[in-house]
């Protein structure tokens, strides 16, 4: 199954093409969140450099969420609309397991993937890895770095994420994940969906729904002003 992969919930935008168990291109872009601009071209460059046509794609994925309101919009309706044009399903990702898949072969650590929610909080969860099968150890949520500290800080765990990465000084225990590994890649999107697919989690287009785990800034806002009678 030949599966194109986007993913633009975070800073770096990536799209890549995945068949039989091969990453056949990718492409990233860390450009200023950029993604409306970058991620149609990045596409096609991407089919051009592999000499292929959109119409060779099996299925199409995407990361849902958590992650950016604007990115995650961007990035749902590029595959709403390549699906609904080629008459072709669509895979969703949850951008915190994505993430963790970049360390599918690592069966001896818990994996805490963590994006920047802003307000000292982060987006996370916990997977674990048995036989090559992802396991959800705890749903996505919003945690304060106390909370997290509290529920792995006496467990083998690798932190990932760029949630990781700016409270690395305040993380207690476990280790945190190389550079490298901290961006979600379109890449474990894709190898990731295609497990997906071969498990039946695989619908139409329309299906694609952002995964929010709170209110935009916005809304907090207005909410805020308006319990203060403003």
């Amino acid at each position: 199954m030949k599966i194109l992969a986007i993913d633009t919930a975070s800073f770096p935008a990536s799209a890549a093409v995945f068949d039989s168990g091969v990453i056949l291109g990718e492409y990233v872009i860390r450009n200023q969140r950029k993604h409306s601009q970058n991620i149609m071209v990045m596409v096609e460059r991407l089919f051009d450099d592999l000499n292929m046509n959109i119409s060779e794609i099996d299925a199409f994925a995407v990361t849902v969420g958590p992650g950016s309101f604007t990115g995650l919009r961007i990035g749902i309706s590029t595959a709403r609309a390549f699906a609904q044009a080629m008459k072709k399903p669509a895979v969703a990702v949850n951008t915190l397991e994505g993430l963790a898949y970049n360390f599918a072969c690592n069966e001896k650590t818990v994996i805490v993937p963590m994006l920047d929610a802003r307000r000292d909080e982060v987006f996370a969860a916990a997977y674990e890895f048995k036989n090559g099968e992802m396991k959800e150890v705890i749903a996505p949520c919003v945690m304060t770095i106390g909370e997290i500290n509290e529920r792995f800080s006496a467990l083998n765990v690798i932190y990932a994420g760029d949630g990781a990465m700016r409270h690395c000084d305040e993380l207690k225990g476990g280790k945190i994940a190389p550079a490298q590994l901290c961006e979600v890649r379109a890449s474990s999107v894709a190898a990731l969906a295609a497990k997906k697919a071969e498990n039946g989690c695989i619908g139409e287009y329309g299906a694609l729904r952002p995964l929010y785990l709170r209110k935009s800034q916005a809304e907090r806002e207005y909410d805020e002003r308006k319990a203060k009678g403003e």
